[in-house]
């Protein structure tokens, strides 16, 4: 079997989302075909940070991309960290750790998601993004 050149059709068709500008919420994920509900959608590699490293990651503009684990914090590298919170999730996100600081960020599907929709998940820590202003519908 071939592999799959990166950026090449073939590549396309396998994805089952993409990335763009949503009308009132930055970038967001959204589907490119019917995901059935348990499909994974997407995996990325992920940074664990330790509690000190995650209050000072929250002095800096990046803070919003990251994912509160307890005490601890991760950096996703990959699309995940575009989605969008909603109080009625689509997806989730389960997490398996490689080593102590090094994880696997899974998206998958809740329920059945039909093309052309936001793919959306459940901010744990929802608080802190009103608290800093930010606005979601």
């Amino acid at each position: 079997m071939n592999p799959v050149r990166p950026g090449s059709a073939e590549e396309f068709q396998l994805r089952l989302h993409c990335v763009r500008q949503t009308p009132d919420k930055g970038r967001g994920v959204f589907a490119l075909t019917d995901i059935p509900e348990r499909s994974l959608i997407l995996e990325s590699h992920a940074v664990i940070l330790l509690a000190e490293d995650c209050k000072k990651l929250s002095e800096t503009s990046i803070w919003i991309y990251r994912f509160a684990l307890g005490q601890e914090c991760a950096m996703v590298f990959g699309d995940i960290s575009f989605c969008n919170h909603s109080d009625s999730p689509n997806a989730s996100v389960v997490w398996q750790r490689l080593t102590p600081t090094t994880a696997v960020a899974s998206l998958a599907a809740l329920t059945d998601i039909g093309a052309a929709s936001e793919i959306v998940i459940n901010y744990a820590d929802i608080q802190e993004y009103v608290q800093r202003g930010i606005v979601f519908s």
